[in-house]
C-alpha cells in the first residue's frame, strides 16, 4: 500500500501523488515472518561471515501470551542438530540460546 500526498501549490487539482519511499538499511521487521528454513540457511551463512545482524525473537511470556522483539547482534554457533542457535546482542549485556522457531526474522544490520 503505498502513501500519498496532496501538492501544496496545486490546491484546485484533486489528484494525489505517491509519496516516493526511502529504504531503510535498518528497517525493524516486527512484522514479518521467514520460513524456517530460510532462517536456517540466513542463520548459518551469518555465523559463517561474522555478519551483524537484526533478528526478530518471539518468546512466551506465559500461557497464550508471546511478546516480540528485535535485536541486534552476531550469531556465536551455526545452527546445531537439536535445532539451536547462540545469539550474542552487540552490546554483549546478553546472550540467547534460541531454538530456531523463535527466530521469526533476520535482517542485516
Amino acid at each position: 500500500m503505498e502513501n500519498y500526498q496532496s501538492p501544496a501549490s496545486d490546491k484546485k487539482k484533486f489528484f494525489l501523488n505517491p509519496v516516493k519511499a526511502v529504504p531503510a538499511a535498518n528497517k525493524r521487521i516486527l512484522d514479518k515472518v521467514m520460513p524456517v528454513h530460510q532462517v536456517i540457511r540466513f542463520a548459518n551463512q551469518a555465523f559463517e561471515k561474522n555478519k551483524t545482524v537484526c533478528i526478530v525473537i518471539e518468546q512466551k511470556m506465559g500461557p497464550k501470551a508471546y511478546t516480540r522483539s528485535a535485536v541486534t547482534g552476531a550469531f556465536k554457533t551455526g545452527v546445531n542438530t537439536n535445532r539451536q542457535i547462540m545469539f550474542t546482542s552487540s552490546d554483549k549485556k546478553m546472550t540467547y540460546l534460541l531454538i530456531i522457531d523463535q527466530i521469526l526474522a533476520i535482517q542485516l544490520a
